[in-house]
């Protein structure tokens, strides 16, 4: 081969030859018999997909192919490409926090330090979301806002989103998003299971990871598709090991990115994968009618003043103001007092309580410029970010305790109560509720799981599945204390 080409010897029949097509990721990949191609593609050998359906045609035209030589080669051809891009790579380091707060006009920088000193910060940031077009959900909005801040943080926050399809979930994530600078923030819509690891190196390293709907299907291929997800979340850093080419032979070498992250992903499933939910908060959105009629009635103000310029004042200040915010370490002084009473009933709290300690510790980050701090510069948190953290986390950390149901969940099961009468189907409780079938088989399973509903038939094909409800006391399913302390008991 000449040129940029390169030739993998498999055996003496089968020849792989890799060719840059002139795109960023793409390569033409032709396998040959001596002189006759048997089978010629441009993609990217990274991306499983495509790779998959490379090595399908391989295969076909040569049936007995081991299928996993083919697969270790393009792997190896991918991580290579990958590792030669990152050496090669002359990109001028990325300008940090500092340098671009520097470049921000001085109106926006005295506007966001008095921002960061009022005592009024947690309510100025979630009526400036509401300025910027998303009503209600002050509580979810302060919760999404901490994990964004928590990117700084040793251990940051992760959390999950889930409500219904079309109750915008995903418009409040990204109009919250939009208040973090550009180089905090990957937006990542689509990630297949290898693409964090072949990212730059210290492209992840203490990012808020805005993630786009998790996939419907939730089987053993999707679980593998999170676990480097899983893995960035709870230890900080990928690590995997990959064949590559060296001096003509395949060696083995570590693939290596330092994190931490912060995440954040929308749902519309009732149920999660356990080894990704309890490393998450789970959050929910309101879907009730009060809350279409006060999105539409801020659409309809939006479509009659027009006004882009405020919400564009309002993204500038907050990018100012996360800018500001120094990467610090975050002390609790009484957090034994808050462990002391913790429920440790269930093995899940050992997840739970650092859930519990990182958002204290993100709230007094982003109260930096009001708390104390100590001999080595570390923010001391305050009973007020215990408050803020108890508030907003006491409910998802009930149904990581407790296996408590979702808000969504329980609202439905009060309207439930108000009609039904002894049997029932999926179907009607759809048609009386006016939600989306898909949503109200998820709530069904949700409250049958804790015992407020029974399920008399299954569904069998086009018969849905018939229920009834158990009589179950509403406060058994309504989110519990965890045994957190109160505020005001605690002792300074």
């Amino acid at each position: 081969m000449t040129g940029n080409s390169e030739v993998h010897q498999e055996s003496p029949e089968l020849v792989f030859e890799f060719s840059p097509n002139g795109k960023a990721t793409g390569t033409t990949v032709t396998a040959r018999i001596g002189e006759d191609v048997i089978c010629v593609d441009k993609f990217d050998p990274a991306k499983s997909k495509s790779r998959s359906a490379f090595v399908d045609s391989v295969c076909k035209a040569r049936p007995g192919v081991q299928r996993a030589e083919v697969e270790r080669v393009l792997t190896a051809h991918a991580a290579e490409h990958t590792a030669r891009q990152h050496k090669a790579s002359d990109k001028p380091p990325e300008a940090n926090a500092d340098d671009l707060l520097r470049k921000m006009p001085g109106h926006v920088r005295d506007d966001a330090r008095a921002t960061l000193e009022s005592p009024d910060l947690m309510k100025t940031i979630i009526d400036d979301v509401a300025a910027i077009g998303v009503a209600g959900e002050r509580e979810l909005v302060a919760t999404i806002y901490l994990v964004g801040t928590s990117r700084l943080l040793p251990r940051p926050l992760a959390a999950i989103v889930q409500a219904p399809s079309s109750s915008g979930k995903s418009y409040v994530v990204e109009k919250v998003a939009s208040l973090f600078p550009p180089e905090a923030v990957i937006h990542a819509t689509a990630m297949t299971a290898q693409s964090l690891y072949y990212l730059e190196p210290g492209a992840l390293r203490h990012k808020f990871i805005v993630a786009g709907e998790r996939s419907r299907v939730e089987n053993d291929d999707t679980a593998e598709a999170t676990r480097a997800l899983r893995e960035m979340i709870g230890s900080g850093r990928l690590t995997k090991l990959v064949p590559m080419k060296e001096g003509g032979k395949i060696a083995t070498q570590r693939i290596e990115q330092e994190g931490p992250i912060a995440y954040i992903e929308t749902t519309t499933l009732a149920k999660i994968f356990e080894e990704d939910a309890n490393r998450c908060l789970l959050l929910s959105a309101d879907e009730r009618k009060q809350q279409t009629a006060h999105i539409v009635s801020r659409l309809a103000a939006g479509y009659i003043s027009g006004q882009a310029g405020a919400a564009d004042l309002v993204i500038q200040r907050h990018h100012a103001i996360q800018r500001m915010i120094q990467q610090r370490p975050v002390v609790i002084p009484f957090a034994d007092q808050i462990a002391a009473r913790f429920d440790c009933e269930r093995v899940e709290a050992r997840r739970a309580f650092p859930h519990l300690m990182g958002t204290i510790q993100a709230s007094a980050l982003l109260h930096q410029f009001q708390r104390k701090a100590d001999g080595d510069g570390r923010v001391v948190a305050d009973v007020a970010d215990y408050q803020l953290a108890r508030h907003l986390v006491r409910g998802p950390l009930a149904r990581l305790l407790g296996g408590q149901i979702s808000g969504a969940a329980l609202r439905f099961y009060d309207r439930v109560v108000a009609w039904a009468d002894g049997r029932f189907t999926t179907t009607q409780a759809a048609k009386k509720d006016h939600k989306a079938p898909q949503n109200v088989r998820g709530w069904l399973v949700e409250l049958a799981e804790a015992g407020a509903v029974d399920q008399l038939d299954p569904a069998k094909g086009c018969r849905p599945a018939a229920w009834k409800l158990t009589g179950i006391s509403r406060d058994d399913l309504v989110a519990g204390s965890c045994g957190l302390i109160e505020a005001d008991e605690i002792k300074i």
